[in-house]
């Protein structure tokens, strides 16, 4: 991966968070664009790249926020070691395994924020509501972004360093390919 690169992604990606995603909110509700990051970064890069450039992530976030630092970069570090250790058993490039990696490491996270934030603050709003909005609407607007980024980020992947598959070896000029 090349780092000099990454480093302009990431300050693209936390830009978009945190000037864009409040435009594209739909009733208090903004995709984590962040932690779609972190499962790109996951599923494309080196295990040992991927966690380290997730957590790097977490840590602008992390700055970014009021917030004891440390929480944010944690939860960006385990989603990519979660998704790197399942890459290999899961078709990368398709739109439904980013939506659902996305989703279900999403409702992970969110929910362990909402738990967080109910343990240090008082609670506005009872348990279910907090939990429905916080985390389950939250996860799914981040996982319906999911395949969108990907497509845009893998777009990128000559400038990042990230390896694309070569299918010449089976008779394929690419994924998708009429070869078949």
């Amino acid at each position: 991966m090349r780092w000099a690169t990454y480093v302009v992604v990431a300050a693209l990606l936390l830009t978009m968070q945190s000037a864009l995603a409040p435009v594209v909110e739909i009733r208090g509700v903004r995709p984590d664009w962040l932690l779609v990051g972190a499962v790109f970064l996951g599923l494309y890069v080196k295990p040992s790249h991927a966690v380290a450039a997730a957590w790097v992530l977490g840590l602008c976030a992390d700055l970014m926020t009021v917030e004891r630092p440390g929480l944010i970069s944690f939860s960006y570090m385990m989603v990519a070691a979660a998704v790197s250790s399942v890459r290999e058993y899961v078709f990368r490039y398709w739109a439904l395994t980013q939506f659902t990696l996305t989703l279900v490491l999403a409702l992970c996270v969110q929910t362990v924020w909402m738990m967080y934030r109910r343990t240090m603050y008082t609670p506005v709003r009872p348990l279910w509501s907090d939990w429905f909005v916080g985390a389950v609407l939250t996860s799914l607007y981040s996982a319906a972004w999911a395949p969108v980024l990907h497509r845009l980020l893998l777009q990128l992947s000559g400038l990042l360093g990230i390896a694309r598959p070569r299918y010449s070896h089976a008779g394929l000029r690419s994924v998708g390919s009429s070869n078949v």
